[in-house]
């Protein structure tokens, strides 16, 4: 139970911040908010802070270390129209998550909304060893192949932008609802070695086909399934993060780190 005096704090806190968070101009008639507040840049602040706790992850929510992130051994078994990809990787580690800069960071604090715009200049994934067993018609009649080599894949200037609400929950907490994401990218490149034996033209035939299909995947008629995949992928974690924080409690967190006292190590 809170004490009394952390009360106070919280409630002076929370007034300071619904004084000074959203101002107003009047646009066409109606109230609209201003550009970049006090809060806004408290927010990037403490989003400082969560890309270098990225290395350590949040185990309460089940998120493991991001900078890098690492996994002994992943299966997968992906298909779609006209292809298929079966198989695994060894040693798999994406580097560039918490390597991101913030293009914008902004909280309503009428509709309790953040929206954001990241992004980030280089995510690399690649496994010390893959194998493989894949089937394509992208250039022409189904053709199948296997691979067994090293997995490399980096995506060139991904943006990520788009927006989500705080809404309480049945135990006081905090959830995530209305979330939506856009993603864009500038270029692919896939440098896979080891296809059907490790032949040089084979390796150049995949690894264009992997770059074409990065890049359909990211156009806008796929917009939809994209949100809906980063959704599955974030929202998750962030409610077991925030199922017992108030909003008032996430605000003074926010505001608190803010106040020069941001830590510069991660906390592991």
């Amino acid at each position: 139970m809170l004490k009394l005096t952390q009360v106070i704090k919280i409630a002076i806190i929370l007034g300071i911040f619904l004084q000074t968070s959203q101002s107003y101009k009047l646009f066409d008639g109606r109230l609209q908010p201003e550009g970049r507040t006090k809060f806004d840049d408290d927010l990037r602040e403490f989003m400082e802070f969560v890309k270098l706790q990225m290395q350590c992850g949040y185990e309460q929510a089940g998120v493991p270390p991001l900078a890098p992130y690492q996994q002994d051994f992943a299966k997968f078994d992906l298909q779609g129209g006209g292809w298929s990809l079966k198989g695994n990787l060894t040693n798999l580690v994406i580097t560039g998550l918490n390597e991101f800069d913030i293009v914008e960071l902004h909280w309503n604090n009428v509709l309790a909304k953040i929206t954001f715009d990241f992004k980030f200049p280089s995510i690399w994934a690649r496994s010390e060893s893959y194998k493989l067993n894949a089937v394509t018609s992208m250039f022409g009649p189904a053709t199948g192949f296997h691979g067994d080599g090293v997995f490399s894949l980096e995506l060139i200037n991904l943006r990520a932008r788009g927006s989500f609400k705080l809404r309480p929950n049945l135990s006081g907490g905090l959830m995530v609802k209305g979330f939506n994401a856009k993603l864009e990218l500038e270029s692919s490149k896939s440098k896979t070695t080891g296809i059907m034996g490790g032949k040089l033209i084979y390796n150049k035939l995949f690894n264009s086909w992997i770059e074409e299909f990065i890049n359909l995947t990211f156009e806008e008629d796929n917009s939809e399934a994209v949100s809906a995949f980063v959704e599955n992928l974030v929202v998750p974690p962030l409610d077991a993060a925030l199922k017992n924080i108030s909003l008032v409690e996430l605000i003074a967190l926010i505001t608190g780190l803010a106040q020069d006292v941001v830590p510069t190590d991660p906390i592991c």
